[in-house]
């Protein structure tokens, strides 16, 4: 798990690392109400601890909270809800971080197929998967968290992995317009060619960013110049700086997803018409992007 940069005080710390904290047990309880549940009562037990003493808070405060899940999964009242068969997970962070419609549609299905593939795992192989997956973090760190040997984790990821291949989606075929559109739009992008884009982009084209790479929030701009301009801005933290290319297909939504060094850096999902480009969702942040490598 990366160490982050973080506030010297208390609560400021825990603030912080509240909206991390939140993603981790909403992945591994597929409910808002239960993951805010999880958070604060992981935020009470933070207010017991002597802070001083704790070398590691994210560590410390991912260990609470992945505990705490665990034994709400494993508890009488949730075994009962899983056994009358609540497959539809709810929608990852609903509304919270998103300035579009179509944005929040694309990260609503996103999730809910990966969260439905996690339904196949027992408590214990989801933490441990979600862990080491999604979170990044080492096995050690895993192991402490979860009361298991570094050994019994490496085992439990294996079947966990296992299931979760079994369970992956299987994506449609991208249609040839589509990909002709994004071929041209790709290759505009990568030699800045701003003349190209514009080519390809309808008048009122929209695109929305999470804005993970350049440390900021979301960002959406309409109209064809205005979105040529970001993408000319941005494309080579996106697909440049030869990042290799993977064409996909998700529920309608086509797109691409950029690997460098064998790490995704970011996945843009297109939306066509009329020969045209009417909107593009960039997906930057590394949690999001290691959640879809595990549905590709």
């Amino acid at each position: 798990m990366q160490t982050d940069s973080l506030p010297t005080g208390k609560n400021e710390v825990f603030m912080a690392l509240r909206a991390y904290l939140y993603t981790v047990a909403y992945h591994m309880l597929a409910n808002a109400a239960d993951a805010e549940d999880m958070v604060q009562e992981c935020f009470l037990r933070w207010e017991r601890t002597d802070a001083s003493q704790v070398r590691a808070p994210k560590a410390f405060l991912t260990t609470i909270v992945t505990r705490l899940c665990l034994k709400h999964l494993q508890s009488a009242q949730v075994q009962r809800e899983e056994s009358f068969g609540f497959d539809v997970p709810e929608v990852l962070e609903p509304a919270q971080a998103e300035t579009s419609d179509a944005h929040a549609r694309l990260a609503e299905s996103l999730s809910e197929a990966l969260l439905v593939v996690l339904k196949a795992l027992s408590p214990l192989e989801r933490a441990v998967f979600l862990l080491r997956e999604v979170f990044d973090c080492d096995y050690g760190e895993i192991a402490g968290m979860v009361h298991k040997s570094e050994e019994n984790c490496r085992q439990i990821l294996r079947r966990a992995r296992a299931a979760v291949a079994d369970r992956r989606p299987r994506y449609e075929v991208m249609p040839m317009h589509a990909e002709q559109i994004l071929n041209r739009f790709l290759q505009a992008a990568a030699e800045g060619n701003s003349a190209g884009l514009m080519a390809v982009l309808s008048d009122d084209a929209a695109l929305v960013c999470d804005g993970s790479d350049v440390g900021q929030g979301p960002t959406s701009v309409q109209g064809a110049g205005p979105v040529a301009e970001l993408v000319l801005q941005r494309a080579a933290r996106w697909i440049g700086n030869g990042a290799l290319i993977q064409t996909l297909c998700f529920k309608t939504h086509s797109g691409i997803l950029a690997y460098r060094n064998e790490l995704p850096v970011s996945a843009i999902f297109l939306s066509t018409g009329d020969a045209k480009l009417q909107s593009l969702r960039v997906i930057t942040c590394p949690v999001r992007l290691r959640s879809l490598l595990l549905l590709c």
